[in-house]
């Protein structure tokens, strides 16, 4: 019985295979070219669920970013945002309506005959307003941290004044080498969050807009209340505006205004946040 079995399913793979072989040819590569546009599909569906992972987790760490501040200060800057866009399309309506009632605008009278024709002055070619940086505040902060470095004391320093010697110099990789190396060697030193600002400031200045980002975020996480915070937030703002992210240096400033409304940067925060709103 399990002979006969065996020759039956033998008999049946056969005739399967003689039904395939005369299968018509346009039969079988449209098959072919089915199955190739179902693979295409597959990979073009997970190739799309891949982009919407990576898009979901920048999602997720932009708001935890924009969470740091607190929920509380979040609500409150999202209170004032919506305040300002109010008044914005208030104003907005105020000046359709005014310029809806305004009269229309004679044209020129033609010049009389033989009369030299009159010549038309081209108005003037506006161009929009740059995105103002104030000075940067490091400089005279690196002053006046060289001048009292004489009176302070603990382990690191020698190379924590190299650093600042350096970034005097205008040398900011090894400005940035010597601060990274003390950092590593005296995490608790209260020389550290001075050291990671002017380390920031270096890798701005060598146009490592990146680097400098997550310092000086790093800083004010660590230190929000510190000596640097509110320059810090400044320069992490003009960090953003140098790499066309106009959305993250909008906020940055935004909780600059929030938790620094009385710092020496909140009038140059006022007049970046005005400039990027026009653009």
């Amino acid at each position: 019985m399990r002979n006969y079995s065996r020759r039956y399913a033998i008999v049946l793979l056969l005739a399967a295979q003689f039904l395939w072989g005369c299968a018509p040819r346009a039969d079988m590569e449209q098959m072919q070219a089915n199955q190739f546009q179902m693979r295409g599909m597959v990979a073009s569906d997970r190739q799309q669920m891949e982009k919407f992972d990576l898009r979901l987790s920048r999602l997720e760490d932009r708001i935890q970013e924009i969470q740091h501040g607190g929920g509380d200060k979040l609500d409150s800057r999202l209170g004032a945002l919506d305040d300002r866009i109010s008044k914005l399309e208030a104003a907005v309506s105020a000046l359709q309506t005014g310029a809806a009632a305004a009269p229309g605008v004679l044209p020129p009278e033609a010049p009389a005959p033989g009369a030299a024709p009159t010549e038309i002055a081209a108005a003037p070619a506006t161009t929009a307003a740059p995105v103002v940086e104030a000075p940067p505040r490091w400089r005279t902060d690196l002053s006046r941290e060289i001048e009292s470095g004489s009176k302070a004391s603990g382990p690191g320093l020698k190379i924590y004044r190299q650093g600042l010697e350096a970034l005097k110099n205008g040398n900011y990789a090894g400005a940035i080498e010597k601060f990274g190396a003390f950092q590593k060697k005296n995490p608790k030193s209260p020389l550290t969050e001075p050291a990671e600002y002017f380390s920031a400031n270096a890798f701005y200045e060598l146009g490592k807009y990146d680097q400098s980002i997550l310092q000086f975020n790093d800083l004010v996480m660590r230190f929000p209340k510190g000596r640097f915070a509110s320059a810090a937030l400044l320069r992490e703002a003009q960090a953003f505006v140098q790499l066309k992210d106009k959305i993250d240096a909008r906020l940055t400033l935004q909780k600059l205004l929030a938790d620094h409304a009385d710092a020496p940067e909140a009038s140059a925060a006022n007049t970046m946040l005005r400039n990027l709103e026009r653009d």
